[in-house]
């Protein structure tokens, strides 16, 4: 695709750089497109698509400018063809104003307008069957919702969302808008990941870092780690026996922004009413879900992410942090980093022997190993006393054992960590996820 700077505002897209007070139309108004080439793909092209939402029917953010001069309903087939290349993105964001497209007119209420009913509202574009409106939110991550005068909803176009405490809010979630310069990550949906052999489909969702949106990242590429039971790894309150998630999501916001953990994208594939089966219990169950896990839910869920392409991490936490170690060691092409928090690695992992038992058979792989537990080994409380054993078994073959946090990543690194008398729970492990990210993607 072939991009053309010009200077002046004629038939392609400007900026929205200009100098609201001069309107002119021979004004500067910065880097805009060539008509027949369009906008930049995906939400770097956002504010070509809102320039030339004023250029045809927009007030110029009350300024004027678009009027006089604009293509009007002449440019509804180019606004909305830019529209539908980037349906199911959501809304547009740009130099402090948003687009939001509806499927009627219905008003988009949120924390940047108090939760107004009426301050933003949707409308047909030349009386089409396009409903948008544009207007100002500024920089932030910011929760909303559509209202159409009776009914509440999520914004269906958007797949990005936050957790919601509040008890009228029966979604227990809002749509959000996280602006690319907002210095956050945001979580969003994937597709459902189903397996015909397991017979049974699963949630998945991932974070996405601070700045993953901006213009100049548009070709950036993220290092990727999935987790298991990945409905409890983020800020909700209400999940996991009371015990709310992980907040992985809240974690990794500060931890990069801190510079102590590189930007990376995290997915979380939920686990099901089989979880036990499929993680430990039911050895021919175990190698369907391996299978599955490494070459159909992760090839499906990477296509929507930008991954760097290199090896990936997995981590999980009791019977998700032994099918992680599991997984890993037998797919070292696959894998180069894992993760097993409270390791639940007493479980037979076929007919005859734990994973405890078969990691010397299993032999060294090139992993950069995490291990720990709460509890107390003389009880083997929180699997403490067998997290002990696996760590031996992988000294034994020739990891070099660090402790936390003074481990360095490597393929032969083996980071060690416990917390003495703390519980088998999210809460727990909530606490020491910074361990083991910072041990994993420690920033260059």
């Amino acid at each position: 695709m072939r991009y053309l700077v010009v200077i002046a505002l004629v038939s392609g897209c400007h900026s929205g750089a200009a100098n609201p007070s001069n309107p002119e139309p021979d004004a500067v108004v910065g880097t805009t497109v060539d008509g027949s080439a369009g906008c930049p793909p995906g939400l770097a092209g956002a504010a070509c698509v809102i320039a030339l939402y004023d250029q045809g029917y927009g007030q110029g953010y009350g300024q004027g400018y678009g009027q006089g001069y604009g293509q009007g309903c002449d440019a509804l087939p180019k606004l909305r063809n830019e529209l539908d290349a980037r349906a199911g993105l959501g809304p547009l964001w740009a130099n402090g104003r948003a687009l939001f497209r509806t499927p009627t007119a219905t008003a988009i209420a949120g924390d940047w307008n108090g939760w107004s009913q009426t301050a933003m509202a949707s409308t047909a574009v030349c009386n089409s069957d396009l409903f948008v409106v544009v207007g100002a939110v500024p920089t932030g991550r910011h929760a909303y919702k559509l209202f159409d005068g009776t009914t509440w909803s999520l914004d269906a176009t958007n797949p990005a969302y936050a957790y919601d405490d509040f008890a009228g809010n029966a979604d227990g979630r809002n749509s959000v808008i996280d602006t690319p310069d907002s210095g956050l990550g945001h979580i969003i949906q994937l597709p459902q990941a189903c397996s015909a052999v397991l017979g049974n489909c699963r949630d998945v969702t991932a974070y996405l870092p601070a700045g993953y949106d901006l213009p100049e990242n548009a070709a950036r590429t993220y290092p990727v780690m999935f987790m298991h039971d990945g409905q409890n790894i983020w800020d909700d309150h209400d999940c996991c026996f009371g015990h709310t998630g992980w907040e992985m999501n809240v974690l990794l916001d500060g931890e990069i922004a801190a510079g102590k953990v590189q930007p990376i994208i995290v997915i979380g594939a939920a686990s099901t009413a089989a979880r036990n089966n499929e993680y430990a219990l039911d050895q021919p169950t175990v190698l369907k879900f391996s299978d599955f896990q490494v070459n159909e839910l992760q090839p499906a869920a990477l296509a929507h992410v930008r991954h760097d392409g290199q090896k990936l991490a997995l981590a999980g936490s009791s019977l998700g942090g032994l099918v992680s170690m599991d997984i890993a060691l037998r797919h070292p092409d696959v894998y180069n980093k894992v993760a097993s928090i409270s390791g639940a690695f007493w479980p037979r992992m076929d007919t005859h022997t734990a994973l405890r038992d078969e990691i010397s058979s299993l032999g060294k792989q090139p992993l950069s190993v995490y291990l720990d537990s709460g509890g107390d080994p003389s009880d083997d409380s929180d699997g403490a006393a067998d997290t002990l054993e696996v760590r031996g078994d992988l000294v034994a073959l020739g990891w070099q054992l660090a402790t936390s946090p003074s481990c360095a990543s490597g393929p032969d690194a083996l980071c060690y960590s416990i917390a003495p008398g703390a519980t088998h729970d999210e809460l727990a492990w909530r606490a020491r996820a910074w361990r083991f990210v910072e041990f994993l993607f420690p920033a260059s």
